[in-house]
């Protein structure tokens, strides 16, 4: 998978500020929505997420969707996919269920050659699913080249190995809590905030994604 100049340049013209709209999100729908996660066929991944999928063959009438329910946090990665291709748009993030909010980072950089996970340098495992390991930062669009604040990492991302996060820089980090819905653009790498170190063992939440024709 990969994109010309021209459809990377145009997918970079358009990248937004990532926006959380506060308590938008009602108990009722809340309670509704883990009610269809719980009663749904389940995905249960090596990787540790348990998901219930939903890419429609129509994706010009619905958009792609997800439930996943982690109890590790996600590792730095991008929402890219084959059926967003080629212009992928916004990711909505909508929390479901937690014991108490937490916290979600975005990052300034981009990649837009296929869906990764961001690895240490000399990192080697299989890529599982449609991820592909990344271990070259250099690689990413709009990187630093600087080492990442190491105080940030402590607080939000000692999940991951520091030397994974050379060269990024923070665009926002925002409150994972329910009720309200976080949406930022697809392809700038993002990665959920190490919830276990606060004592929370487990969150759900609901991905949608969108392109444009």
């Amino acid at each position: 998978m990969t994109r010309t100049v021209s459809e990377k340049r145009e997918i970079l013209s358009r990248l937004e500020p990532t926006v959380v709209h506060e308590n938008v999100v009602s108990e009722r729908l809340l309670e509704r929505l883990i009610h269809a996660f719980q009663n749904s066929e389940k995905n249960y991944k090596n990787t540790g997420p348990v998901t219930v999928d939903f890419w429609p063959e129509r994706t010009d009438v619905l958009p792609g969707w997800w439930f996943y329910e982690v109890r590790k946090p996600h590792i730095l990665h991008n929402d890219d996919n084959k059926r967003l291709w080629p212009r992928l748009h916004k990711t909505v993030v909508i929390p479901l269920d937690i014991i108490e909010p937490t916290q979600f980072g975005v990052f300034d950089q981009c990649y837009l050659n296929g869906p990764v996970k961001i690895r240490r340098p000399g990192h080697q495992s299989p890529s599982v699913y449609y991820n592909q390991d990344l271990t070259d930062n250099s690689l990413l669009k709009y990187n630093t080249g600087k080492e990442f604040c190491r105080e940030t990492h402590t607080e939000y991302f000692s999940h991951q190995h520091y030397d994974a996060f050379h060269g990024l820089s923070v665009e926002n980090i925002v409150t994972w809590k329910p009720g309200d819905i976080i949406v930022f653009d697809t392809a700038r790498i993002h990665c959920g905030a190490n919830f276990n170190k606060n004592g929370i063992s487990k969150k759900l939440g609901l991905s949608v994604f969108t392109y444009l024709k």
